[in-house]
């Protein structure tokens, strides 16, 4: 990759992670979800396009404890809301299955870490219908499958969700042009929503937003 492309992706890197950290900001607002997903798809088809791997593991391994963090709050927020489903169900199997807090979740151990969410996943599909009565869409099972796909790269493992789509044909270049795009003609609109309403979290991401040129 030349200099700006690694500048913009560094910009990229940086808006994901503000995002991640800042789920609970943002993840009521469905288009914004549906911008997410497509956004971290196009980033990990650029991850894979890099020139330098060395360069990018080094950046990957220093960030696998933080994705993991990601990870687990994001499943903590869904399974609250298949373990209310369960409880009322009655299904005492689902329920304790579903009642793993987010401490529960991050202290596993990386390959432990990854069998329960993907039991998690699972669940979350398998009762999708249902939970839609509880706020659950598919969606955010979507972001939380994206979400653990990064982990996953950074546990230097496969992914195990690739969300298919034409991104993953199209060359570097292409996909540093759809990326932008992306964030300038959808994301950046759609955010200003948050402008007077939590002026701190508009602020972080523009912020995240801007290009560094080193």
């Amino acid at each position: 990759m030349n200099k700006d492309q690694n500048n913009k992706l560094d910009m990229y890197e940086a808006v994901q992670t503000y995002l991640d950290a800042n789920t609970d900001k943002w993840n009521g607002v469905p288009v914004l979800i549906t911008f997410k997903n497509q956004f971290s798809e196009l980033l990990s088809n650029i991850r894979e396009h890099q020139e330098n791997q060395e360069a990018a593991r080094v950046y990957l391994g220093a960030n696998k404890t933080t994705q993991k963090r990601f990870v687990s709050e994001k499943a903590d927020i869904l399974n609250d809301a298949l373990e209310a489903y369960a409880a009322i169900e009655e299904n005492i199997e689902l329920e304790q299955k579903a009642a793993k807090s987010f401490s529960d979740l991050n202290r596993l151990r990386n390959q432990d870490f990854v069998t329960v969410i993907t039991e998690t996943i699972t669940l979350l599909e398998q009762h999708l219908e249902a939970l839609a009565d509880y706020g659950v869409t598919a969606d955010q099972i979507t972001d939380l499958k994206n979400s653990f796909d990064q982990f996953l790269t950074l546990q230097g493992q496969p992914r195990q969700y690739r969300i298919a789509g034409k991104q993953a044909t199209l060359n570097l270049a292409e996909l540093f042009d759809n990326t932008s795009s992306l964030l300038s003609n959808k994301m950046d609109k759609v955010m200003k929503r948050f402008k007077r309403t939590d002026a701190n979290f508009f602020n972080g991401y523009q912020t995240a937003r801007i290009i560094v040129n080193n």
